[in-house]
């Protein structure tokens, strides 16, 4: 999503969640700031050499699975004497407050951002892992690529691997006599028309939320002979275009199947109200990811849900699910409590507690090294696909600074409104996109 250096500018708005705290006093405070000495999160260690209690600040975009990242903050705070972990959940406009915490002076001991273009955006801030080997050893190979810089050093750390693409309900499919799920544009079409006969509401798509939208459209932006990476290569060096990606027109259709098949007001529908609609049996199709999981047992335990690859022409090879290492942690190579800052990221990505909670809480697949089993129905689901060799990566997170929320998904909101047409779209999205 982001690149660049740290904007003064906090006019970028991403995922649309409420503000939550976890862990002792989570606020925004700068805590007192102790240095500790390389301890493990097994053993029972005073915080810091002078005695002090220490605060370790945490910044982080998480919405999911915040109970049970309560109790493994709780747990790194019992095994270290002394120490408070004060975590900020910020996803609403989560890129907005952590640049001003930046330009305020206030940088979190570790903060976790998307991988690609926002994280490089931090990498002058970030400790560097490459002499780290034990650590590094520790997570999947192709993880730890994606926190590299341009010189191959390792500035972050990866999480999860993270699916997305339309998600159905099953149950609403049988019940509307669909037997196969469509893999073309106009099998999409046709679904929905038997959705709507059979009184079910077709698509909950969270138009109200402009990362969906930009994410959305990555689909029909992809150009699988040349990868994610690759396409977003081509855009940079003028050899593709808006108007010649072969499947992008194909995008509108879909969003105008959201808007006649959808609820009365499209643009009204958050995240929250569409992973609801979607559990619960209300709507049939949404787009999100296997990140949602814990949402969807939290609203219905017993949803029979399954990943949908996007349509995005007549060809049914060229359907898309995405997938990639999502989230990132950075350690702030400054931060007076550098040693214990380290050991926390190594803790939540590796320990057995935080594999726990990414596995059976979260639902997705760790980043970290080894077999994995994972409870998420969604995560079990993709694994087939990536098995298959049959998903691609994220385009969203290699956009230019701002790109998906205030070009893509205003844009796209402006033709579901009918105040933009497809050309004119098309045309502010080419203009839109600044190359690095």
């Amino acid at each position: 999503m982001i690149k660049k250096s740290i904007a003064l500018l906090l006019s970028f708005t991403m995922v649309v969640f409420m503000l939550a705290g976890c862990g002792k006093g989570a606020t925004t405070e700068p805590g007192n700031n102790t240095a500790t000495e390389g301890a493990t999160s097994g053993e029972d260690t005073n915080a810091g050499t002078s005695g002090e209690d220490v605060t370790l600040t945490v910044f982080d975009g998480q919405a999911y699975g915040l109970e049970r990242y309560d109790e493994l903050i709780k747990s790194f705070e019992e095994s270290h004497q002394g120490v408070t972990v004060e975590v900020q959940h910020a996803s609403n406009d989560m890129e907005t407050l952590l640049k001003a915490k930046f330009n305020s002076d206030d940088v979190p001991d570790v903060f976790a951002v998307q991988t690609g273009t926002m994280a490089k955006s931090y990498y002058d801030f970030a400790y560097d892992w490459t002499n780290d080997v034990d650590v590094l050893a520790k997570f999947d190979e192709a993880a730890i690529n994606t926190g590299k810089d341009a010189e191959g050093n390792v500035k972050s750390l990866p999480w999860t691997y993270e699916n997305m693409g339309l998600i159905y309900n099953k149950d609403l499919f049988e019940k509307a006599g669909i037997t196969e799920i469509p893999t073309t544009v106009s099998q999409l079409e046709e679904a929905c028309e038997k959705l709507d006969a059979a009184g079910i509401t077709a698509f909950a798509l969270a138009a109200k939320e402009t990362w969906v939208l930009g994410q959305l459209a990555t689909h029909y932006l992809m150009d699988k002979s040349l990868d994610a990476a690759g396409t977003v290569a081509a855009i940079n060096d003028g050899s593709l275009t808006y108007d010649t990606a072969p499947n992008y027109k194909n995008l509108f259709k879909i969003l105008d199947l959201a808007v006649e098949y959808g609820p009365d007001k499209p643009l009204e529908i958050d995240w929250e109200t569409s992973e609801n609609m979607l559990a619960n049996g209300e709507a049939a199709i949404i787009h999100m990811g296997d990140w949602c999981q814990a949402t969807f047992d939290e609203f219905n335990p017993d949803a029979n849900l399954g990943f949908l690859p996007c349509p995005v022409s007549e060809n049914p090879d060229d359907t898309t699910l995405l997938s990639s290492v999502s989230w990132t942690y950075i350690v702030n190579k400054d931060s007076a409590n550098l040693d214990l800052a380290k050991e926390y990221s190594e803790y939540i990505l590796t320990s057995e507690e935080g594999l726990d909670w990414m596995c059976n809480t979260i639902g997705s697949v760790p980043a970290a090294a080894g077999e994995h089993q994972v409870a998420g129905q969604l995560a079990n689901d993709a694994s087939s696909y990536i098995t298959a060799g049959k998903t691609n990566g994220w385009i969203h997170t290699l956009y230019p600074d701002g790109y998906g929320d205030e070009t893509v998904g205003a844009t796209l909101q402006g033709y579901m409104l009918g105040e933009i047409s497809v050309e004119d779209a098309i045309a502010a999205l080419q203009a839109g996109w600044v190359t690095p």
